[in-house]
């Protein structure tokens, strides 16, 4: 058996004779409980000094499989909600120095991850919330807003984020809407259909890439008809994607060596034109940036249905952006928000339906509609609903009963194998 992090393991410890331990460990002990102590690996490397990196990490596994008495049987499977809930960095000093550029020097690993993600799923990075986003009717070409960034120490830290701009003072170049978001999870799909294609420079920088075909692209979102216009001004949505950019202010985090990060979700986009079968035919090479290559390849992101792509409504997708990752992690409890206080969570432009209450029961109720048509990735329909509160209407959201997650079906397919 293998895995990613198989692979991303023996790139820190440089150990190969290790890696039929690790395959042990990762059968009986299973991926996320393998990942958690490779995290603690990774995190004591940067806060002390660890002369065998190899040893600390199989003291530390084996400690975790004489808990369960050196084996693991099948019904000791990760429940399936396991499988889907949002994988975060380890912790917060780990969330932002990986966010770091690294020079793309040395020689280069062109290749695909060794198990990529499966073809039934987008993998959402989990540290791009609604919060990144906005609604077309946003006339701004910037602004800040605050954003929650999690990890898995449970730690929150709450960071402004400066959306359109590259720094402070920098000039405005726009603000990515909710449709941007979409184009952004269709791309995704697209570079898991490739199977995932990453380079890896001996300097230690990764990079996703994939190759993109506008029709296809424009048939990833579900769009049923497209002329030159539309696939026109798709190709635009692909390089604002790029040109839009974002800045973290850090210096309330007191990291070391950096207190900003100005950053775009897409390196480059390479454009190239030509006919197929008579047809004008736009072709795009897409280069993730280094925070989005870097938190796919770790699997720091939550497996959301290919349907999320095909979302219509922009504030039905940005409540579900922002829903989701709760809901999953209150298994089967209900969430329930004001509407006063879901507007300000989710960065609204500024309107003036928000200071009327029937106006917000309303616009809120079309989303809901197309939020009660959507799914979890492993089957479990959401159940929306707009409820009257003591001084404001309230969003009223939980999950349905589960289905089997088609990742763990695969999971457990390949651990028969063995």
């Amino acid at each position: 058996m293998t895995s990613y992090l198989i692979d991303e393991i023996l790139g820190v410890t440089k150990d190969p004779k290790s890696k039929p331990f690790l395959e042990k460990a990762l059968r009986e002990l299973g991926e996320p409980v393998v990942a958690s102590e490779f995290g603690e690996l990774k995190y004591q490397i940067q806060t002390r000094q660890i002369h065998s990196p190899a040893k600390y990490l199989t003291t530390l596994l084996k400690k975790q499989l004489n808990k369960i008495g050196g084996e693991k049987k099948k019904q000791d499977l990760p429940a399936p909600q396991g499988k889907i809930r949002t994988y975060f960095e380890d912790t917060q000093v780990m969330l932002f120095s990986s966010f770091r550029p690294v020079k793309e020097e040395g020689d280069v690993d062109q290749g695909k991850m060794a198990v990529p993600y499966g073809k039934e799923i987008i993998p959402w990075a989990t540290f791009i919330s609604a919060s990144f986003f906005t609604l077309s009717t946003n006339k701004a070409k910037s602004d800040r807003v605050l954003a929650k960034f999690r990890t898995l120490d449970k730690e929150v830290s709450i960071i402004p984020l400066t959306r359109g701009r590259i720094k402070p003072g920098d000039v405005e170049r726009g603000i990515l809407t909710a449709e941007h978001a979409k184009v952004l999870a269709a791309i995704e799909s697209i570079w898991v259909d490739q199977d995932c294609p990453r380079n890896k420079y001996h300097s230690g920088a990764v990079t996703c890439f994939c190759y993109v075909s506008i029709r296809e692209l424009a048939k990833a979102l579900d769009w049923k008809t497209f002329g030159g216009k539309g696939l026109n001004r798709l190709t635009s949505m692909v390089y604002d994607l790029k040109v839009m950019p974002y800045y973290l202010d850090l210096t309330g985090l007191n990291l070391k060596n950096i207190s900003g990060y100005g950053f775009s979700l897409l390196d480059s986009v390479d454009l190239a034109e030509g006919k197929k079968r008579g047809q004008p035919e736009t072709v795009l090479k897409v280069k993730f940036s280094t925070p989005l290559s870097v938190q796919l390849l770790d699997r720091h992101a939550v497996s959301r249905p290919k349907e999320i792509a095909h979302i219509h409504g922009e504030l039905a997708f940005l409540i579900r952006l922002f829903i989701e990752p709760i809901l999953i992690g209150l298994n089967g409890e209900e969430y329930n928000k004001t509407l006063t206080d879901l507007i300000k969570e989710l960065s609204l432009p500024a309107a003036g339906w928000h200071g009327h209450k029937g106006k917000r029961k309303q616009i809120f109720e079309k989303a809901v509609k197309e939020l009660n048509k959507q799914k979890t990735v492993d089957g479990r329909p959401m159940i929306v609903s707009i409820e009257k509160g003591l001084y404001d209407w309230m969003l009223t959201a939980k999950l349905g009963g589960e289905e089997k997650c088609l990742e763990l079906q695969t999971a457990q397919i390949a651990i028969q194998k063995q």
